[in-house]
C-alpha cells in the first residue's frame, strides 16, 4: 500500500485549437512521493510515473488547474508496534517522513519473602511510556496488576496498553532470606547446635527449658530445639541422645533414619524422599584432622520415610591391630585399633531437589573387632556384661598360669569419664605376704581410648628375694583417686620346668593381644614348592648344568605343635578358639615377633569323657625364596635357626 505524503504538478505544454482560439489544453505532468507500507521506504515518481494532468480551457469553460498536495506534518499516517515498542510515521514537508517511538516501561519494585520457603513475597507493578488504561497476564495465571503472598522464585508478567496494544514482558525476580541451616554436633552425650543462613542473631528454645546453643551431659532420650532468627523464621531441630557408645568393626556399623510423622501422614511434604550420609574419618588419632571415606551414601526412603545405612566395611578398611614392642614395659596407647570417625546426614527431596536444613554429625569410636552374631544383636556386652564386670579386652580365664620370660599384655578401653589412671600391681608372695604398688601412670586420657598395659613378670620388673619367692600378681586400673575402673586380672607364676615353650600372641575378637603358651612338642617340616623346565639340548650343553632349569623355588616352614596340659584345659580350649580364628598371629623368636598363619584345618576343641585335653595347630610361616639367618647386632646368631 502506498500513502501519498507530496506531490508537485510542474506545466510542461499547451495545445491550441488551430480553428477555435477559444479552445486550449495545458499539460501539467506531477512528481509523487509516496509512503511503501511494505517497505517502510518513500517511494520516489518523476513524471511520467508520478502522473500527469491536461486543463481543458474552451466555449466559455475552463478545468481546474491541478494544486500540488503536501500531507500535513503533524497528522501521524502510518504506526507499528514491536514488542513495547510503538513506531508513528510523520511527513517532514519535504516528501520524506520522521519516525516517532513511545516505548512502555515496565517498572516494578519486590518485597522479598521473609522466611525461606514461606509465602510472605510482594510484587508492586508500575507501568509507564504510554497512556494506558493496561491489562496484565501473569505466567501463573493471575490478571492482577499486583501480587502479594508469593513465595520465591521467577514470575513473569506481560502488560498490554490497550489503546496502542503495545505489549512489554517481564520478568521478576522474588528473593528471600537464606535458609537457616543447623549443623547438629553429637559427641557422646553432649551437642552443639551449629547455626548459619537467615538473619542473625538466634535464639534457641528447647523443649527441656534450656537457651543454650551447646548442651553437655545429656541423658538418653529424644529433644527438640526451635532456633529462631532476628525477623522471627524459624527452624526446629530434634536430637536423639543414644548414651554413650562405640562400635566394633567386625559387627554391622547402622544407621537409621526416619523423616517422621509427619511425611507418613503426607508424603507429598517430601517429594521424591532420599537420605544423604557421609562418613568423616580421624586418619590420624588426636589431629582433628577427618577426611571423607567413600563417596556420599545415598539411599531412597521406603513408603514409611525409614532406611538403613551400613558403613562398617568402610571404616573397617583404616582400623588395624596393635602389635606391642617384645617386652613392652610402658604404657602404650593402641592408636591402631580405634579411630574417631562422624556420620554426616541429612534428607534430600523436592523438584528440584534440595538438600533438608538441618544436618547431622555424630561422632562416634570404632574399634578393631567383633562380636558373635548372636551377642552382637543382643547388646549383652555393651548392655549388662561391660558394666558389671568392667573386663579387659580379652576372654581369656582369670588366674592365669603364666612363665617367668611370658610375655603378656592386657588392653584397657576407656569408657568412664577419667581424665588420668592408674596401673596399679599387687604382688602376691609364698609367705602370704602381699605389696602393691603402682606401675605407670597415664594422664590426659578421653573416653573409648584403648591403652596397651605390660602384664608380665619381667615386663613389671618382678623379682625373687632371699626372704621371699612370688607366686602370683593381680592387676587393675583405678583413678587417680583410687577408684578401681576395670575388672583384677590375677596371674599364677608357674615354676615348673618345660622343655620347649613357644610363645604365641595373637589378635582375639575385642581387638586385644592374647598370649598362648605352646609347652607341647613341636614338629618343623618345610614345604617346597618350585617351578622347572626341562633344558633343550644343545651340541655341547654344560655337563654342570643337568637336564632341568629351575625358574622358582620357595620355602614354606610349617611348624606342628601341640599346646601341652593346663590345669584348666577344657575351659582354655574353650578361649583358644580365638586363636584359631584369629587374623593376626605371631610367634615370639627370640627378640622379635615373626608373622604365622594359623592352618585352616578342622581342629578338635573338646572330646567328651577326656578330662585332660590337648590342642594341636600348625603354623605356616611366611614364605621365603632366600635363606638368611637371624641376624644380632654384631653377629649371626646360630642357635634355632630353623626350628622356632
Amino acid at each position: 500500500m502506498l500513502i501519498e505524503l507530496l506531490v508537485v504538478w510542474t506545466f510542461t505544454e499547451r495545445w491550441q485549437d488551430p480553428v477555435d482560439d477559444r479552445i486550449s489544453e495545458d499539460r501539467f505532468n506531477a512528481d509523487l512521493w509516496a509512503f511503501n507500507t511494505d517497505t517502510r521506504q518513500v517511494d520516489y515518481k518523476p513524471y511520467p510515473l508520478g502522473g500527469y494532468y491536461n486543463q481543458w480551457t474552451g466555449e466559455g469553460t475552463r478545468d481546474e488547474r491541478p494544486v500540488d498536495y503536501s500531507r500535513p506534518t503533524d497528522e501521524e499516517f502510518f504506526s507499528y508496534v514491536e514488542g513495547a515498542t510503538r513506531y508513528g510515521y510523520y511527513h517532514d514537508g519535504n516528501g520524506g517522513f520522521t519516525i516517532v517511538t513511545s516505548g512502555l516501561v515496565v517498572d516494578y519494585f519486590v518485597v522479598l519473602a521473609t522466611c525461606f520457603g514461606s509465602s510472605t513475597g510482594q510484587i508492586t507493578v508500575a507501568p509507564s511510556g504510554t497512556a494506558g488504561p493496561y491489562t496484565y497476564q501473569w505466567a501463573d495465571g493471575p490478571t492482577t496488576q499486583n501480587r502479594g503472598l508469593v513465595k520465591a522464585g521467577q514470575y513473569t508478567v506481560t502488560v498490554t496498553d490497550v489503546p496502542t496494544g503495545v505489549r512489554a514482558t517481564q520478568q521478576i525476580m522474588v528473593g528471600q532470606n537464606p535458609r537457616i541451616e543447623v549443623l547438629v554436633r553429637k559427641t557422646d552425650n553432649n551437642v552443639v547446635l551449629e547455626v548459619s543462613g537467615g538473619m542473625p542473631p538466634y535464639t534457641y528454645a528447647w523443649d527441656d527449658g534450656s537457651a543454650a546453643a551447646a548442651r553437655e551431659s545429656l541423658e538418653p532420650g529424644i529433644y527438640q530445639c526451635v532456633i529462631t532468627d532476628a525477623v522471627g523464621c524459624s527452624q526446629t531441630v530434634e536430637v536423639t541422645i543414644e548414651g554413650y557408645r562405640f562400635y566394633w568393626s567386625g559387627n554391622p556399623i547402622t544407621l537409621s533414619l526416619d523423616a517422621g510423622q509427619d511425611y507418613r501422614d503426607d508424603p507429598g511434604t517430601k517429594p521424591d524422599l532420599t537420605f544423604l550420609v557421609e562418613v568423616w574419618l580421624e586418619e590420624v588419632y588426636g589431629s582433628e584432622a577427618f577426611v571423607q571415606i567413600g563417596t556420599v551414601l545415598e539411599q531412597p526412603a521406603d513408603r514409611d520415610g525409614r532406611t538403613v545405612f551400613q558403613v562398617e566395611e568402610l571404616l573397617d578398611a583404616y582400623l588395624d591391630y596393635h602389635v606391642p614392642a617384645v617386652g613392652q614395659a610402658a604404657i602404650t596407647q593402641a592408636t591402631p585399633l580405634f579411630r574417631r570417625f562422624y556420620l554426616k546426614y541429612a534428607e534430600n527431596y523436592g523438584e528440584p531437589v534440595v538438600r533438608d536444613a538441618t544436618t547431622v554429625l555424630t561422632q562416634n569410636f570404632v574399634l578393631r573387632g567383633g562380636l558373635s552374631r548372636y551377642e552382637a544383636v543382643t547388646r549383652t556386652y555393651q548392655d549388662s556384661y561391660r558394666p558389671l564386670v568392667r573386663p579387659f579386652l580379652t576372654w581369656q580365664p582369670n588366674d592365669k598360669a603364666v612363665y617367668q620370660d611370658q610375655p603378656e599384655f592386657l588392653y584397657y578401653l576407656v569408657d568412664s569419664s577419667v581424665t588420668d589412671f592408674e596401673w596399679r600391681l599387687r604382688v602376691r608372695y609364698d609367705d602370704d605376704s602381699t605389696q602393691e604398688r603402682t606401675v605407670a601412670t597415664q594422664e590426659a586420657v578421653q573416653r573409648f581410648e584403648v591403652y596397651c598395659l605390660p602384664a608380665g613378670f619381667a615386663q613389671l620388673g618382678l623379682a625373687d628375694s632371699e626372704e621371699r619367692h612370688v607366686v602370683g600378681w593381680d592387676l587393675w586400673v583405678s583413678s587417680t583417686a583410687g577408684a578401681a575402673q576395670t575388672e583384677t586380672r590375677r596371674y599364677q607364676l608357674d615354676r615348673r620346668p618345660v622343655r620347649q615353650c613357644r610363645y604365641l600372641v595373637h589378635a582375639n575378637s575385642l581387638g586385644g593381644m592374647d598370649t598362648v603358651a605352646m609347652v607341647g612338642e613341636g614338629q618343623l617340616d618345610a614345604e617346597v614348592a618350585g617351578e622347572e623346565v626341562e633344558r633343550s639340548p644343545v651340541p655341547f650343553p654344560d655337563p654342570l648344568l643337568g637336564d632341568q632349569l629351575v625358574l622358582d623355588r620357595t620355602l614354606r616352614p610349617v611348624l606342628k605343635l601341640a599346646g601341652g596340659v593346663c590345669d584348666n584345659s577344657r575351659e582354655w580350649l574353650a578361649t583358644l578358639q580365638e586363636l584359631l580364628l584369629s587374623r593376626r598371629v605371631l610367634l615370639l623368636t627370640g627378640p622379635r615377633w615373626q608373622p604365622v598363619t594359623v592352618k585352616a584345618q578342622t581342629t578338635t576343641i573338646r572330646k567328651d569323657g577326656e578330662n585332660v585335653q590337648t590342642l594341636d595347630i600348625i603354623l605356616q610361616l611366611p614364605r621365603e625364596r632366600f635363606y638368611t639367618p637371624r641376624l644380632g647386632a654384631a653377629a649371626v646368631t646360630r642357635q634355632d635357626l630353623l626350628l622356632p
